[in-house]
C-alpha cells in the first residue's frame, strides 16, 4: 500500500463495514497540496509576482480585448513531477495561471521546458500584483465529496453512498456517524490554506467534474452521459483565499480550474473550465 493511503485505509477500515470501507480506499486519488515552502524546501511553483513570458506571448486580457487579467500563479511541471498524482501533467515546463478580478474568465499558459523566458511588468495600473509566496509540494490522500459523481458509479447513487458512508452510525449514544471522523482527520493533516494540483477538488457547492458536465449539458446524476462527461474531467488547480499573497476571492471563495483529460494530453489548455466557489 503507498505511503499516502496508509492513514486514510487506517481510518475507514477502522470505522466502516469492510465493503463499505474497501469502496471508499478504492475511490481514493492522490493530490499534490501546495504550501508556503519554508527555508530549504524545494519550491515547485509560487502564488503572485509577476510572470515570466516568453517573448510574442501577450498578457493575457479579456477576450473583447479590455482589461488585463491579472497573474495568479505559476506550477513548475519539472518539480511537480517528482510527487504522485492523479493528473498527466507535463514532466517539464511551467504553468501560468490569470483571472479577471471577478475570476470570470482566465487564461492558462504552458510554457515548454526551455524556452526563452522574461518576467514581465504588469501592462498597466489596472492590474493588480499580489505578494509572492513561493510553494512546496506534497502528496497527499483525497476522497470525494458527498456529491461527487464517482459515488455514483461505485455506490450506485449518492443516497447509497450517505447510507453507507457518511451517516454511517459509529455510536449510538452520541450520534456520531463516519463524516464527523472524516472531518477531524481531514482537519488534522491541512496547515494553511488548501492549494491544491490534482485529486478531489474542495468544491463548496459542486465538484468541478459536475459542473464541467453540466456545462456540456450532459444530464445529471445516474444520467449515462453525465457519468461519462465527468469522468473525463480532473482537478488541475485549486486556489483559495490566502491571505500571505494578498488574495482574497470574497466569501472565502476558491477558484477551481478543471480541464478535460484528452486536452491535458494534448497540451492543449485553451479549454480550462474555472468555477467560483464561495460559501
Amino acid at each position: 500500500m503507498k505511503d499516502w493511503v496508509i492513514d486514510f485505509a487506517e481510518l475507514a477500515r477502522e470505522e466502516l463495514p469492510e465493503d463499505s470501507a474497501e469502496r471508499l480506499i478504492g475511490l481514493l486519488r492522490p493530490a499534490i497540496r501546495l504550501s508556503a515552502a519554508e527555508d530549504g524546501e524545494s519550491v515547485a511553483g509560487r502564488l503572485g509576482g509577476l510572470p515570466k513570458l516568453p517573448d510574442g506571448i501577450a498578457w493575457p486580457s479579456l477576450t473583447d480585448g479590455g482589461r488585463p487579467m491579472s497573474f495568479l500563479a505559476e506550477l513548475d511541471c519539472g518539480e511537480l513531477a517528482r510527487h504522485e498524482v492523479d493528473v498527466a501533467l507535463p514532466r517539464a515546463g511551467t504553468l501560468l495561471f490569470f483571472a479577471t478580478p471577478d475570476a470570470g474568465q482566465s487564461q492558462v499558459i504552458y510554457v515548454p521546458h526551455g524556452t526563452a523566458v522574461a518576467e514581465r511588468p504588469a501592462p498597466d495600473d489596472r492590474v493588480g500584483v499580489y505578494a509572492e509566496l513561493p510553494l512546496a509540494a506534497a502528496t497527499e490522500p483525497t476522497w470525494p465529496p458527498r456529491n461527487h459523481p464517482a459515488l455514483v458509479d461505485v455506490f450506485g447513487s449518492l443516497e447509497q453512498a450517505e447510507d453507507l458512508v457518511w451517516h454511517h452510525l459509529l455510536d449510538e449514544d452520541t450520534g456520531e456517524v463516519f463524516e464527523q471522523q472524516l472531518q477531524l482527520f481531514e482537519d488534522g493533516g491541512r496547515d494553511g490554506p488548501p492549494h491544491q494540483v490534482g485529486g478531489y477538488s474542495d468544491g463548496l457547492q459542486s465538484p468541478i467534474e459536475a459542473v464541467a458536465a453540466h456545462a456540456a449539458c450532459t444530464g445529471s446524476y445516474g444520467d449515462p452521459a453525465f457519468q461519462e462527461e465527468a469522468r473525463q474531467w480532473v482537478t488541475l488547480l485549486q486556489l483559495a483565499e490566502d491571505t500571505r499573497a494578498r488574495m482574497i476571492w470574497g466569501d472565502g471563495a476558491w477558484l477551481i480550474w478543471g480541464i478535460r483529460k484528452d486536452h491535458l494530453a494534448a497540451r492543449d489548455f485553451s479549454k480550462v473550465h474555472l468555477d467560483v466557489q464561495g460559501h
